[in-house]
């Protein structure tokens, strides 16, 4: 890790933005940046845009004007509210979720649970339909969990202290899931494939439409959502060139960001 005596000028945390942008171009990522959230004159978040001209994701059917844009020092992103749905759904952002990778930055609310960060959902309904599945990222209990709805596959790593932003990205190949903390674990398993198939929708602060699901919606300050769709970024060799400038990419920009 890099330590400076001294302190970083401002806009130090808009320069590594910037130079994310520019190692991930042509590179397959869509990136929800916590500058591209829209909100009305109540503060209520109406929309979140991908870059200049990507995908919005738009507030879920529960989410009757309950997300907010919130700020913890440098950051800046949809503030969660624990119990309260606050969700948001980017549709048909994946076209064959069976192989993606997923990348998430949140930081967890101080003494109170995460809980569901982001979701990729073969179903956009409040009901399950036949073949619908989804794979989460969650953190409870000190313990980041990514698993399914189906119980095909799971993966757990220790969260790091309570007051600290987590990075954490996930690839789905198949039946391989392989989930890594920037800057701490990681970890692969291989459960019953394939774990999701057919077109997948990005939910952010919930895991779908139904109002319910209470217990699973916590406080989290979603800054930053990454989606590299058919890309196994963190698969054995990573699918090319692309992918591992990508994963090398997000590690220099945790190292900058972390010590704005």
């Amino acid at each position: 890790m890099i330590t400076l005596p001294q302190a970083l000028p401002p806009g130090a945390l808009c320069a590594a933005d910037a130079a994310l942008n520019a190692a991930l171009h042509g590179t397959g990522a869509i990136w929800w940046s916590g500058s591209g959230l829209i909100a009305d004159a109540t503060g209520s978040v109406t929309g979140w845009r991908a870059g200049s001209d990507g995908p919005m994701a738009v507030p879920t059917e529960p989410n009757t004007g309950h997300g907010q844009i919130g700020e913890a020092g440098d950051l800046t992103g949809l503030q969660c509210r624990t119990g309260v749905h606050c969700g948001l759904v980017a549709r048909s952002v994946a076209p064959d979720a069976g192989c993606m990778t997923l990348a998430v930055r949140y930081l967890p609310p101080w003494r109170a649970e995460a809980r569901t960060i982001v979701t990729l959902n073969t179903g956009t309904g409040g009901r399950k339909t036949e073949g619908a599945n989804y794979l989460f990222v969650s953190e409870a209990e000190a313990q980041i969990t990514v698993k399914d709805d189906a119980g095909r596959v799971a993966a757990h790593l220790p969260a790091p202290p309570q007051d600290t932003p987590r990075l954490v990205l996930v690839t789905l190949d198949h039946a391989r899931l392989t989930v890594a903390l920037i800057g701490g674990s990681r970890i692969t398993t291989t459960g019953q494939g394939p774990v999701l198939s057919g077109t997948g929708h990005l939910f952010i602060g919930c895991r779908n439409q139904r109002p319910g699901l209470i217990k699973t919606l916590g406080g989290a300050l979603v800054t930053d959502v990454w989606l590299w769709p058919g890309h196994a970024v963190l698969g054995p060799d990573g699918d090319g060139d692309g992918d591992r400038a990508s994963m090398l990419a997000m590690r220099r920009f945790w190292l900058w960001s972390e010590e704005s």
